[in-house]
């Protein structure tokens, strides 16, 4: 739908042509033409009528918005709901909510509720803008009404709406005014990366081998699981002392199994610049599949970003629960290539001792990389990069990102 923005109100309805009117009528009387003045008087009291009921409009008059879902992936759909609540005796003939409408933006509503307006620059260009519209019938006195639309999650990213405009006027259709509802919270909408097929066999295998003679698992002696009877080999510190002394044979305890060591991944989304947008794209849902693979299977997982329009310079707590998992998914969704670089005190905001480093980046010898070696053993930090050959040739370890890229088997 297109447009070209106009008045609010018509060019009848305002201080100065009001005024113009009770002068005519008044003139009118006054040299003797009464009927002109009548009609002069009629004007007037419409003119005045409509600018009043227009100006009380939408006083007493409150405004929200909620979203039915804020965390999704692309291409799942969802809806937002906007309310009007008429908290006054007068009632809203009719009402209009508009919105600002970013076209590039990760959700977008349903096309037929978007109003392209076309306006003339000083250079001689055309500038458009776009808008969302939503109409409300008939608002009773002290009733709220609601109007809802469709959205569906285009791609990677975070939007935010702030405020919205709510339009009414008289019920002439000759005035309108407009008032802007500043929302208390902005409503974020976050779109996080694309999940995809990945194996996260090669980062346990690291795990399990930083640590061969316990297979990168240990016992938590605090928690036992199960007893079961004493079999040649047991180790004589796991034998149950409380069940043995009271006569019931040699019983083994069970221990919980527990994994000690933590995944850090490290993304640095401006190495990747030079990198075809396509590609970082892809990286981010190869990097998202992962921590949420790692973490379905109980494997703590912390991540570094640098710092974005939504968040500072963050690293996350090293935690395998779905509170954590929602976290580092919605720092991947904020990520920009236009993000700057970490800081010069970025490191000490790492854990002390992850039992893997992965460094995602995009430039074959990633600038911080050597600062991650000079804090934690050379053996437990690896970069992830789009081209693991040129990594190569530099002389750090490295591994692509995109081979993790294949059927998963968790």
């Amino acid at each position: 739908m297109q447009n070209d923005k106009g008045s609010e109100s018509s060019y009848l309805v305002n201080r100065a042509v009001i005024a113009a009117w009770l002068i005519f009528c008044v003139a009118a009387v006054l040299f003797g033409h009464t009927a002109l003045g009548v009609l002069f008087g009629a004007v007037f009291l419409l003119t005045l009528t409509s600018y009043l009921w227009a100006r009380a409009a939408l006083k007493n008059v409150g405004f929200s918005l909620s979203a039915e879902q804020t965390y999704l992936f692309p291409q799942q759909r969802f809806s937002i709901t906007r309310t009007i609540d008429n908290r006054k005796m007068l009632p809203l003939l009719w009402a209009e909510v508009r919105e600002a409408c970013d076209m590039d933006a990760c959700a977008l509503p349903d096309p037929n509720v978007v109003i392209e307006y076309t306006s003339p620059c000083e250079d001689g260009t055309t500038s458009i803008t776009y808008e969302r519209l939503y109409s409300v019938p008939l608002i009773k006195w002290r009733h709220a009404a609601r109007v809802a639309d469709e959205w569906e999650a285009k791609r990677r990213g975070i939007l935010e709406i702030s405020s919205a405009v709510v339009r009414s006027g008289d019920g002439f259709g000759l005035a309108a005014i407009g008032k802007t509802f500043p929302l208390p919270s902005p409503v974020r909408i976050t779109v996080f990366p694309r999940r995809t097929n990945v194996s996260v066999d090669a980062i346990l295998q690291d795990m399990w081998d930083s640590r061969s003679a316990s297979g990168g698992y240990l016992k938590d002696r605090t928690i036992i699981k199960t007893v079961r009877d004493y079999l040649p080999g047991d180790h004589a510190k796991d034998v149950n002392m409380r069940l043995l002394a009271r006569g019931q044979g040699l019983k083994t305890n069970t221990f919980e199994i527990v994994t000690p060591d933590t995944v850090l991944f490290v993304l640095d989304a401006a190495t990747f610049r030079p990198v075809p947008a396509p590609e970082f794209e892809r990286a981010l849902s190869v990097l998202g599949s992962l921590i949420a693979g790692l973490t379905e299977r109980g494997i703590r997982v912390s991540l570094m970003t640098s710092a974005s329009r939504f968040f500072p310079e963050t690293c996350t707590e090293p935690s395998a629960g779905d509170r954590a998992r929602l976290a580092m998914l919605e720092l991947l969704a904020a990520v920009s290539r236009q993000d700057e670089s970490f800081s010069a005190g970025a490191s000490g905001k790492m854990p002390d001792e992850p039992g893997r480093v992965y460094y995602a980046a995009g430039e074959p010898e990633p600038p911080d990389f050597r600062r991650l070696t000079e804090r934690y053993p050379e053996h437990k930090v690896q970069a992830l990069l789009p081209d693991a050959i040129s990594g190569a040739d530099r002389g750090i370890r490295v591994r692509g990102i995109f081979e993790f890229e294949r059927v998963s088997s968790w």
